[in-house]
């Protein structure tokens, strides 16, 4: 029954509009601008994985075999463009964005502290508990340590005027702070935290994850750009149709890049092709700009 009451007092809350959700920051971890090439390669043969075949190097291999088809000297600028846009890319990535696992905390906290609260409210309606949990706390320090055979011995009854004084200021000093964390004030506290909880409980999952489209829309364009100045010929990618003989060049790159040099959680379901359509889109304009110059 008492899940059942808790369960019918949350549904009670007013559904928030879609519209309201989208004028809301997305849940974006701030991510790590660069990856370390430098640790062990997983890939390859038994034999290759160790200290002399790191990341940087499968990449300088796999990139440099692959532009050697279209470019002369791999090496320079091009690697070095190519593996600053990688490393972007995957430390950008490497930031938790797990929204599932976000949300499933967050309902779990929101039910704790809805529950949590309730109780509280139940110990400061309940006149002779609360003023007990006062009386606890203001007394407690007057209790002697360590534990005797007679149990916890009190200290002396105040005697003097001044020592009268002293004990009230004390009492009234306890009494002040007692009430920063009172059942009273704690509940009312757990529900601005709890109206917050349930607000990102509603909205981590909502919409499209804006950010991690513009991680890749921004690896794609690095890529692109240095492709032109490495290559010095015009940029082209396309999606395959049955008439494409040749796939593009560039589409090919970020198929390589996508499927032998990043980690599975890091891939494209499409090896990057729609993010390169659009960096394709966003170079030409420039291009037709400094022809006309």
């Amino acid at each position: 029954m008492a899940k059942k009451d808790a369960a019918s007092k949350r549904l009670i809350r007013r559904k928030t509009t879609a519209d309201y959700f989208a004028r809301l920051p997305q849940f974006e971890p701030r991510p790590i601008p660069f990856a370390d090439f430098q640790e062990e390669c997983p890939r390859g043969e038994p034999q290759e994985v160790g200290p002399q075949n790191t990341r940087e190097k499968r990449i300088d291999d796999v990139l440099s075999k692959f532009m050697a088809l279209y470019i002369r000297d791999a090496t320079k600028p091009f690697l070095n463009d190519a593996k600053r846009a990688i490393a972007g890319y995957v430390g950008a990535r490497e930031t938790e964005y797990d929204r599932q696992k976000a949300k499933k905390l967050l309902s779990a906290a929101s039910i704790a502290l809805e529950t949590t609260k309730r109780k509280l409210q139940e110990i400061d309606q309940w006149p002779e508990l609360s003023s007990y949990l006062k009386r606890l706390h203001r007394d407690a320090p007057r209790l002697k340590q360590p534990y005797t055979r007679g149990g916890f011995e009190e200290q002396p009854q105040a005697s003097s005027q001044k020592q009268v004084k002293q004990e009230l200021r004390r009492r009234a000093d306890l009494d002040r702070n007692y009430s920063d964390f009172a059942p009273d004030q704690i509940a009312w506290r757990l529900s601005q935290l709890e109206r917050v909880v349930s607000l990102a409980d509603e909205r981590v999952t909502f919409g499209p994850d804006a950010q991690l489209d513009q991680i890749a829309q921004d690896f794609t364009d690095q890529l692109a750009s240095a492709w032109c100045r490495a290559t010095k010929t015009s940029l082209t990618c396309s999606r395959p149709t049955p008439r494409l003989k040749n796939p593009s060049p560039f589409a090919l790159l970020l198929k390589t890049i996508n499927q032998e040099l990043l980690q599975d959680r890091h891939r494209s379901t499409n090896d990057f092709l729609e993010y390169g359509i659009k960096s394709v889109k966003r170079l030409r304009p420039s291009r037709r700009r400094r022809r006309r110059s």
